[in-house]
């Protein structure tokens, strides 16, 4: 999937206006819940009916001596939703977080801005 530049997101659909509208609410909320914990801002990237917000965080602890990267993982279906959470410094069988699959896009973003902080300090 292409990723754009951090924001403001040049890459992302002027046609795509409810995409990008929800891509740009999950990381206006995320941002002050994980920038204080050692990630980047989100890094937004669309295409069609899919989207992913990345959030570095840089550890030099990590294999590559980069970065361990929490990606969520949106899509319409046929209303926009989370559709996976997975942070890459855990070990494989935790990548995968938890979160409400089932409910509406902002109460699953609400979710994770309660929930991220305890599971990632």
């Amino acid at each position: 999937m292409p990723w754009s530049a951090h924001r403001p997101q040049p890459g992302l659909d002027p046609s795509q206006p409810e995409r990008d509208a929800n891509l740009e609410v999950i990381s206006r909320v995320l941002d002050p819940v994980l920038v204080p914990l050692g990630f980047a801002a989100a890094q937004v990237g669309a295409i069609d009916d899919r989207g992913q917000i990345t959030f570095c965080r840089g550890d030099s602890e990590s294999p590559d001596g980069g970065c361990m990267d929490l990606v969520i993982d949106v899509e319409a279906s046929p209303d926009w939703r989370i559709s996976d959470v997975r942070y890459w410094g855990f070990p494989s069988d935790r990548w995968h977080l938890e979160f409400d699959r089932e409910a509406p896009l902002a109460r699953q973003v609400a979710g994770l801005a309660s929930s991220l902080p305890r599971e990632l300090a």
